[in-house]
């Protein structure tokens, strides 16, 4: 190992902040593949971070809440009050939170 390199140090922080940014990269790639929306990502975040919240978890849930918030401000910019009030029908295509699968004619 090189001298530049020894005092690189992995932290926590560090693995998160590279894990997010991949997985930012990922849900664009795959919104411009057409493949999820902005808003189906926004709704999928969210619920983790009420679950979160749920659990007492406050500043996991603070995090992901944010992450959603920029979700939702993309494409067609739906709030995240409607996202929370909604949280019970995604369980369903009523929010269209769950993509339609492919038809395999």
């Amino acid at each position: 190992m090189d001298d530049k390199n020894r005092d690189f140090e992995i932290t926590p922080k560090l693995v998160f902040d590279l894990n997010l940014a991949l997985y930012l990269d990922l849900v664009a790639a795959l919104e411009g593949a057409g493949a999820v929306t902005y808003r189906q990502m926004a709704a999928r975040v969210l619920n983790i971070s009420m679950d979160a919240r749920g659990d007492g978890d406050t500043g996991l849930s603070t995090v992901l809440e944010g992450i959603a918030r920029g979700f939702a401000g993309h494409g067609d910019g739906m709030s995240i009050e409607l996202l929370k009030a909604a949280r019970g029908l995604r369980e369903d295509e009523a929010m269209g939170d769950i993509p339609m699968r492919p038809d395999e004619s």
